[in-house]
């Protein structure tokens, strides 16, 4: 069924899982704003996230997750990485960790190190669910153009080129991104460095106790 808005076709859960484990693209809100978004686990798929946006091959690609037992599937979690997730998630904070061997490479980039979110937001939650694994979060915007957080701004090459919109649940909120923080340890616990100034402030993380480089 088309949306008002650009020709988006609507598609239902099942229709959306179709789309994942086929290996196609899939539009979905999160708490934020709109992604673009695959089944992680396909390398194929993810490399038609990144032509679909235009966006660089040095820029690897967030993923969301809908549990903590799956993020165990996409990354390798020290103890102080598990106290920010616990401190933040789920919420608009990605977390940048050593990636598993399982995870594409491309992904992950030459540092093998993939990056991480646990979305409040319904939509991504029951993607991911239908989907069994973790899918792809990047927004949903062609690269160096604003990000989407009204349906109507969804660019319309990203429209004909997904499977279409999931669109359970509220729109995003909008503002800034998911703030991304690169998680690693260190003598005496641990540290974070911010990569990406987001919607979590780097005063909320130093007043929960976290230490930033």
């Amino acid at each position: 069924m088309p949306d008002q808005h650009k020709n988006i076709r609507l598609l239902s859960l099942d229709e959306a899982r179709a789309v994942l484990l086929g290996g196609g693209l899939v539009l979905y809100p999160t708490e934020t704003l709109y992604a673009l978004g695959c089944d992680a686990m396909n390398p194929d798929a993810a490399a038609a996230v990144f032509c679909l946006k235009r966006r660089s091959l040095t820029l690897p690609l967030p993923v969301v997750i809908a549990s903590l037992s799956m993020l165990d599937r996409v990354a390798h979690v020290n103890a102080y990485a598990r106290s920010l997730m616990e401190a933040f998630w789920p919420g608009p904070l990605t977390i940048v960790l050593p990636a598993r061997r399982e995870m594409p490479d491309i992904l992950t980039g030459r540092l093998r190190r993939v990056a991480a979110r646990f979305s409040p937001h319904p939509a991504a939650r029951e993607l991911c669910e239908a989907a069994g694994g973790p899918i792809v979060a990047s927004s949903a915007n062609i690269s160096g153009f604003p990000a989407a957080s009204r349906r109507e701004e969804i660019d319309p090459l990203l429209a004909r080129g997904s499977g279409g919109l999931y669109a359970s649940g509220p729109e995003p909120a909008g503002g800034p991104p998911s703030t991304v923080v690169d998680c690693f340890e260190k003598k005496g616990g641990g540290a974070l460095r911010i990569l990406r100034k987001g919607a979590v402030r780097r005063e909320e993380l130093e007043g929960a106790g976290f230490a930033l480089v």
